[in-house]
């Protein structure tokens, strides 16, 4: 099976989220693709079928299990599509989930996606949150299957050195951690998924559907700059509009096509 390999929010400065994309005739089966998710290994491989002009069905998998929404996994799926003769004249493409549709489109030498906002509501921390994340005091909010923790700083989000384990155990999907920014960014974070098998998500997409609404009302502007301080980092810019964020990256595709050797491969 071929896939190709992109980086996603990388430039001279960060290294960015990498991504798997398998470009497929028909979905294979469920179980084949776990199987090539896991030895992939990246943190999310993106399986696309054409569906027409310009449209893609889309899902998404960790190495671990299929998840409902992968924007940096998006973002890679449509800079690689970009490059193919099928889609090289397009500015806009089109992918169809279970979850919904996104769009990605060019911008200049970036992408583009469009993706829902997610509401957050205050909470106190759960019991054991800030133990298995090290942090001694913060204040929590939580989403349909996130929790979102706030720190002091960018220095104590950087310092930050969880106990999976324990995070695996909590009753969430993610750990987000954020702060203000010192400079050159409005705000920064980290993101944490391992019951998805992924420790720490380099640049999570899917978490600034959290994170700008939840920033632009504390900083009264709709259009922010993220900073995401994992092993590589990645910057983000992103803007909050109502019921939707915007999220614009680089993208970096390694070139080539690389092939992994699955005979078992077969589709639903």
């Amino acid at each position: 099976m071929r896939f190709h390999i992109v980086d996603t929010f990388a430039d001279d400065r960060f290294a960015g989220n990498p991504a798997a994309v398998v470009s497929a005739p028909e979905f294979p089966a469920d179980a084949a693709m776990q199987s090539v998710a896991h030895r992939i290994g990246l943190p999310t491989t993106a399986f696309v079928v054409a569906a027409g002009p310009g449209e893609y069905r889309v899902r998404w998998f960790t190495p671990y299990k299929e998840i409902n929404l992968c924007g940096h996994a998006t973002i890679a799926s449509a800079r690689y599509l970009f490059g193919q003769a099928a889609d090289a004249g397009r500015s806009r493409l089109r992918f169809v989930s279970d979850n919904g549709v996104l769009y990605a489109e060019r911008v200049g030498d970036l992408v583009a996606i469009d993706l829902p906002s997610a509401a957050l509501t205050p909470a106190a921390p759960p019991p054991g949150l800030l133990e298995a994340l090290g942090v001694a005091a913060a204040s929590c909010a939580v989403s349909s299957d996130d929790v979102l923790v706030e720190v002091e700083s960018a220095e104590a989000v950087a310092a930050i050195r969880p106990d999976f384990a324990a995070l695996a155990r909590q009753p969430f999907r993610g750990h987000i951690v954020t702060a203000p920014a010192t400079g050159g960014a409005d705000f920064v974070s980290r993101t944490f998924f391992p019951s998805l098998g992924v420790d720490e998500d380099q640049v999570c997409v899917s978490a600034h559907c959290k994170l700008a609404p939840f920033w632009a009302r504390r900083l009264g502007r709709t259009a922010l700059t993220a900073l995401q301080l994992s092993e590589r980092g990645g910057r983000l810019e992103v803007e909050d509009r109502g019921d939707r964020v915007r999220v614009l990256g680089a993208a970096v595709s390694r070139g080539g096509v690389q092939e992994l050797v699955f005979h078992a491969l077969t589709t639903t």
